[in-house]
């Protein structure tokens, strides 16, 4: 069997002193091995991503466990599972999807690894006005209560 504490060991050796870090590791019954990594500073270039592969393949043995072996970088459309994550997307706008289906699009303020501070406008009725008026609210919003936060991605 296909050890994963092995891979993430290899994998922290390979990116050590950078500023690179394990998004995800995950091993399917069929040993296909999904490799998730993340940068604070931008991205993960391909070459980051084969010098992984190739560590990880270093250490493990096609002879005794065949295997399949996907390096890649979080995407623009992962969700944001790490505190370190939450922590580079401070002040950029995210998509929040909770578990009763709530959505949400705010702004990241701060994060805890219990919970996001996040603001956002809304459209509300404001006494002696006749439209609705925007107003800044700012709200905490415990993780365990979120199914999925995502970075928006903004083209302009």
């Amino acid at each position: 069997m296909i050890n994963i504490e092995k891979i993430k060991e290899t994998v922290e050796r390979k990116i050590a002193g950078s500023d690179k870090f394990i998004a995800d590791i995950s091993i399917s019954a069929d040993n296909k091995i999904n490799i998730v990594v993340d940068s604070d500073s931008g991205g993960i270039n391909i070459n980051d991503c084969a010098s992984i592969s190739r560590a990880v393949e270093d250490v493990l043995n096609r002879d005794d466990e065949d295997f399949e072996l996907e390096v890649a970088s979080a995407g623009l459309n992962s969700p944001l599972k790490l505190l370190r994550q939450y922590q580079k997307n401070i002040d950029k706008d995210i998509d929040i999807v909770f578990k009763n289906g709530k959505k949400l699009t705010a702004k990241l303020k701060c994060a805890n690894a219990e919970s996001i501070d996040v603001e956002y406008e809304e459209k509300m009725i404001v006494e002696n006005k006749k439209r609705k008026q925007i107003i800044i609210k700012n709200e905490t919003v415990l993780l365990d209560d979120v199914k999925s936060v995502k970075a928006v991605v903004l083209f302009k």
